[in-house]
């Protein structure tokens, strides 16, 4: 019922955007070509139900790429209108702009909408780096960790941003990454296709081994295809933890790290489940794919949470939308002793257009409540040592 309620939703928004789209169109070339108005509205009927078609042969894709351009030029239509009311009833800028031949005002409208599609590209393909310091109530030494969630492999994210976040990574000296899910873009066909598996040993060999993965709803979506992600991604050298708990010892620091399966999962089990038997003296990270269950998770002794899924909406408005659905649908925020971080990705779903939102590694540095010398003569002490 929720996927034919989505469906019918976008559907119901290409229409609309379509009409608007065509109306648009015929005012920007009406003055030279003012018989056109049939030949621009029936064009545009054609193009768009061959784009509506997709939805329904598995290439939903299409569809949802032909929506997000029909939004971009309604962002510019109403960024036009702003400026021809602006013109018309603002006395001083009258004044200024008064005997401008309306070819400008069309001019700007061409260039507001190649201006948007411009900004959302370079949003979806320049990863910001936004970092984060955090102390706890532990001892341990400074760790560095990196989160890069929603990487989306396949055909519009791959080596070449594979290789710019393991630059990334050495450049910001990260100790560990940090990738909590939507790793594959549902499938590992163009993985292998285009050989990222020689830039994702690249992204391994940055950390010194220490990536850490767990599982979102797209790589989990085909059982089959599932099989062949969990393969692609251990046989690069990371490790998996799906629905598994694993301690590890970095910077000769002990942590304990929880891998939580994607809520696509119908049989995953609960975070409190996975933390049975968990030494919470030591530091306690979740990777949850979605942040969809942080109130339960923030009543259990677990000083990190890192999630995606949300892309922090991708596209305006919609970062409003999951803004709306989730406690945190982006950002940072400390619940309980709880530090909670969901970033918005460091690919994209669907089109290569960030909107809003900006592909982006979190860097975070774990300090805690001791210097480094008296934690270590706490761990001599607690192994029989002097």
């Amino acid at each position: 019922m929720r996927r034919f309620l989505f469906l019918a939703t976008t559907i119901l928004f290409i229409e609309l955007f379509s009409y608007l789209g065509a109306r648009g169109i015929f005012w920007l070339i009406k003055p030279y070509l003012p018989n056109a108005k049939t030949a621009v509205f029936v064009s545009m009927f054609i193009i768009t139900h061959l784009f509506l078609v997709t939805l329904f042969i598995g290439r939903f894709r299409f569809g949802m790429g032909y929506m997000a351009l029909l939004w971009l030029g309604m962002l510019s239509i109403v960024m036009t209108t702003m400026l021809v009311f602006a013109i018309k009833y603002i006395p001083h800028l009258n004044a200024i702009m008064n005997g401008v031949d309306a070819l400008v005002v069309r001019v700007f409208g061409v260039v507001s909408f190649l201006g948007l599609i411009g900004l959302s590209v370079y949003n979806a393909y320049m990863p910001v780096v936004r970092h984060l310091s955090i102390q706890i109530d532990k001892p341990m030494n400074p760790v560095r960790f990196a989160v890069a969630s929603d990487t989306h492999l396949g055909h519009l994210v791959g080596s070449r941003q594979l290789n710019l976040l393991a630059d990334i990574l050495r450049r910001e000296k990260v100790d560990v990454l940090l990738m909590p899910g939507d790793i594959m873009d549902d499938d590992t066909h163009v993985y292998y296709d285009e050989q990222m598996n020689v830039a994702f040993d690249n992204l391994v060999a940055a950390v010194n081994g220490n990536l850490i993965a767990s599982l979102g709803n797209h790589d989990l979506y085909d059982a089959k295809e599932r099989h062949a992600i969990v393969q692609a991604v251990r046989d690069g050298g990371a490790i998996l933890l799906d629905d598994r708990t694993q301690m590890f010892v970095i910077n000769n620091t002990p942590m304990t790290i929880v891998g939580r399966y994607d809520d696509y999962h119908a049989n995953r089990l609960s975070t409190q489940e996975l933390m049975r038997g968990v030494d919470t003296r030591h530091l306690v990270i979740l990777l949850d794919h979605r942040p969809s269950q942080i109130d339960q998770n923030v009543q259990l002794p677990i000083d990190l949470q890192v999630s995606g899924h949300t892309h922090n909406g991708q596209i305006f408005p919609a970062n409003f939308i999951v803004k709306a659905l989730n406690r945190v649908a982006y950002g940072y925020k400390k619940i309980n002793n709880t530090h909670v971080v969901v970033s918005s990705g460091y690919g994209f779903w669907g089109v290569p257009f960030r909107l809003g939102s900006q592909a982006e590694v979190w860097v975070i540095e774990m300090r805690g409540d001791m210097e480094n010398d008296e934690f270590d003569r706490q761990k001599n002490v607690s192994s029989g040592g002097l």
